[in-house]
């Protein structure tokens, strides 16, 4: 077995690995909190209803109303238990949902929505953080991990660059990123279509099709992100350097 000294929420291996969870203190806070926020909750529920049902105007005033009747102890029990269950079960799902990183020398391994990718630190041309989602480059500029990772910037700023990945204080290609506006020029039409699914998927908060049109508008050569439910694109390194070298051709 291999022996591992525990740094916060790193852990460093004699083997040269690096894994980044959930930051100690946060799982505490998180694992504690959220079960303990539902029990006050829970034994709370039936009085303020109570005190709800005095009002004059009052919406869903039925289920309200039901609430406060439950003023027997053991119906008290059963609201405070639902309640004590649901914070519980919030809890481990911000932690099963939270990236998941392992580093080594030679590759990095992520984890997010059960789903793992590996990429070799050779191929890998930039790490950031774009807000507070981590995001790595391959050689073509595509985005081949982005999510939201607990850990301080500081924290995966120095973990990064202890195994040589290209850490970047920002978004090295953020000067490219144009706001997608339906129509507008520099773009195939199967993009704007991708693009316009994607739109009605953020305004519905459909996460996975947004993740999957993400993914298929790579595949097209373009990278996209989002402020707010705005769209922002902008091309593949590589794809951005083919057009570049057709214009200076065209020019001669």
């Amino acid at each position: 077995m291999t022996s591992e000294e525990s740094l916060g929420p790193v852990s460093l291996r004699k083997d040269r690995t690096t894994v980044l969870g959930y930051p100690r203190a946060d799982l505490l806070t998180l694992l504690i909190g959220m079960p303990l926020l539902g029990l006050l909750i829970g034994l709370a529920l039936p009085p303020l209803a109570r005190w709800l049902t005095g009002l004059p105007v009052l919406p869903w005033r039925d289920g309200i109303t039901f609430v406060g009747s439950l003023d027997k102890p053991w119906q008290t029990g059963v609201v405070v238990g639902v309640a004590l269950v649901a914070g519980a079960v919030l809890a481990f799902t911000d932690i099963d949902e939270a990236l998941k990183l392992r580093l080594t020398d030679g590759e990095l391994a992520t984890e997010k929505d059960s789903v793992t990718r590996t990429i070799r630190r050779d191929r890998v041309s930039a790490v950031f953080l774009d807000g507070k989602n981590l995001v790595v480059l391959d050689e073509t500029s595509r985005e081949v991990t982005r999510g939201e990772h607990k850990a301080s910037a500081a924290t995966l700023a120095e973990a990064f660059r202890a195994h040589g990945y290209p850490w970047r204080d920002a978004d090295p290609y953020a000067s490219l990123f144009r706001r997608w506006i339906p129509g507008t020029p520099g773009l195939p039409a199967e993009a704007h279509a991708v693009l316009a699914a994607r739109k009605v998927a953020l305004k519905s908060d459909a996460g996975e099709d947004v993740r999957d049109l993400g993914g298929a508008l790579q595949d097209l050569g373009y990278v996209v992100r989002d402020e707010g439910k705005n769209q922002y694109w902008r091309p593949l390194a590589a794809e951005a350097g083919e057009r570049s070298e057709r214009g200076a051709a065209a020019q001669d």
